[in-house]
């Protein structure tokens, strides 16, 4: 039923006419757990009448993480999509790198800079630059040199920031499958409440979002 819901929110009749919100929610985070996520949807007419309610109920198998479903309107971003590829999933199907920067840059504003735009590029906002770097002038500056552990995809921006500003950037490890422990989630799937047409999925502007391994709908 999954796919139903789906469908129904990405109608032209639903966007212009139809919304929901989350009424109730039950569960735990956690590898071995599952969440509920109860919905009311509704399609007014242009007068503003309601002409149609609906009671949904999302189960979310194995819940990573959840964003935004606490919003009391989701607009624009009313459109379901479950995508298996997203920078939300890195950390969990993408090998992670513990890396090594060896040298403080001599323009660190520039650098941060320029590391933003990167991660903007590849990542659409998504992974916050200061998840990876913090504590710059205290941490970094003082010892010369930092360690930092990135999903694989943002090996090849940081590189090139690195090695632009002059700081040797090295990879020490890269942890994949069972290694990663809890990180390992390679069924993991993105639920995301967006709307293409106002913002790419791929682009964060605040859309809500569920992280499951797997998702079940059911209408009462």
């Amino acid at each position: 039923m999954i796919e139903k819901l789906i469908e129904l929110t990405n109608t032209i009749e639903f966007y212009q006419n139809g919304h929901f919100h989350l009424t109730n929610l039950k569960g735990e985070i956690g590898q071995f757990k599952t969440m509920e996520f109860n919905f009311v949807i509704e399609e007014r007419d242009d007068n503003g009448k309601t002409y149609n309610v609906e009671h949904w109920n999302l189960i979310a198998h194995r819940t990573i993480d959840f964003k935004g479903i606490f919003e009391d309107l989701y607009l624009p971003y009313i459109k379901l999509k479950i995508l298996n590829d997203h920078p939300l999933l890195w950390m969990y199907n993408q090998p992670n790198l513990e890396c090594e920067l060896i040298k403080f840059p001599e323009n660190p504003s520039e650098f941060i800079g320029d590391l933003f735009f990167e991660y903007e590029k590849i990542a659409g906002n998504w992974i916050p630059l200061h998840k990876t770097f913090w504590a710059l002038n205290k941490y970094y500056k003082e010892n010369g040199k930092r360690n930092i552990s990135v999903p694989k995809p943002l090996k090849e921006p940081i590189e090139k920031v690195c090695k632009k500003h002059g700081v040797d950037f090295k990879v020490k490890k890269e942890i994949d499958s069972y290694d990663k422990g809890y990180a390992n989630r390679p069924n993991a799937k993105l639920l995301i409440f967006g709307n293409e047409d106002a913002s790419p999925d791929n682009y964060n502007l605040g859309q809500p979002y569920i992280i499951a391994d797997e998702f079940i709908a059911n209408k009462k």
